[in-house]
């Protein structure tokens, strides 16, 4: 003969109650750790676009981010204006994904307004490869329209890549 213990019902309530308290501080740590890490992560956005046979890599990141980074750094101002975001551009041909060497660079980025803003890219470098970067304003929430004018060498027909970006403040 078999003998079953029956819990009493008092005791299946202390431990449904330990469960419940053991959930809610299980619930209270993700959401610390969440809300801890949430400032130190950073809207990125990368975009690729083929034009010509060269495959035209655009990544934005704030400017704070770009500046930590080693060779970067120093081509950059230490302090920026507020909503900088730096477009980093790296140029590579389809066919070999060989980067280009010498290009020239230049980007025009129009605000959600209709404000425009042309620059040369720098030619800058991360982990020993070319690429080319500069900081421009993003001063308003809105789709950004980027377009981006290679000069694969010198007297060679311009290639132009164009993007569109929804930025967020």
């Amino acid at each position: 003969m078999h003998l079953t213990y029956i819990k009493p019902l008092s005791a299946v309530g202390r431990s449904v109650k330990k469960m419940s308290a053991f959930r809610r501080y299980l619930w209270i740590t993700v959401a610390g750790l969440l809300v801890t890490a949430l400032p130190f992560t950073h809207a990125t956005a990368q975009y690729v676009k083929t034009v010509d046979g060269i495959a035209v890599n655009l990544g934005i990141v704030p400017a704070e981010v770009a500046l930590r980074a080693d060779g970067h750094r120093d081509a950059h101002p230490a302090n920026p204006p507020s909503g900088s975001q730096h477009l980093l551009v790296t140029l590579d041909e389809e066919k070999t994904h060989k980067r280009l060497a010498e290009p020239e660079v230049v980007v025009e980025v129009t605000d959600p307004r209709g404000g425009v803003e042309r620059k040369p890219l720098l030619h800058t470098q991360a982990g020993g490869l070319p690429d080319y970067s500069e900081l421009f304003k993003f001063g308003s929430p809105g789709t950004y329209s980027i377009r981006v004018v290679i000069i694969p060498r010198p007297g060679a027909k311009p290639v132009e890549a164009r993007f569109a970006v929804r930025h967020a403040i």
